[in-house]
């Protein structure tokens, strides 16, 4: 059984909807050398430039001190659907060499909220 299917509340204002993508130490991190690992960074960081220029992403940062129990690395939210971000993350450097995992989570919150 898969889990409960998310309802947002009725309220007497305009939603919309973004996705938050959740970034994770991917599951080749630990193999990256430093050197590598730096240069995958900077890849990461200079696609989400373009993608915040191209008007597809919002703002994008990292989590400097994950927990355990949250081990999320970084946040971004994006205007693109499911699908575009999706092939936007496939693309990125880092999470094609295993650095970086990332989960892509619906959004919701008042219109004009994030800008």
């Amino acid at each position: 059984m898969g889990p409960a299917p998310v309802t947002v509340p009725e309220v007497d204002f305009e939603l919309e909807t973004w996705r938050m993508v959740l970034f994770r130490a991917g599951p080749r991190a630990g193999e990256i050398s430093e050197e590598m690992a730096r240069e995958l960074r900077a890849r990461h960081l200079s696609s989400a430039r373009q993608q915040q220029a191209a008007g597809s992403l919002l703002f994008a940062g990292a989590v400097p001190e994950p927990s355990e129990s949250l081990p999320v690395t970084g946040v971004a939210f994006f205007r693109t659907s499911e699908a575009e971000t999706r092939a936007i993350l496939d693309a990125d450097p880092a999470e094609q060499a295993g650095l970086i995992a990332s989960e892509i989570v619906g959004f919701v919150c008042p219109r004009g909220t994030l800008g």
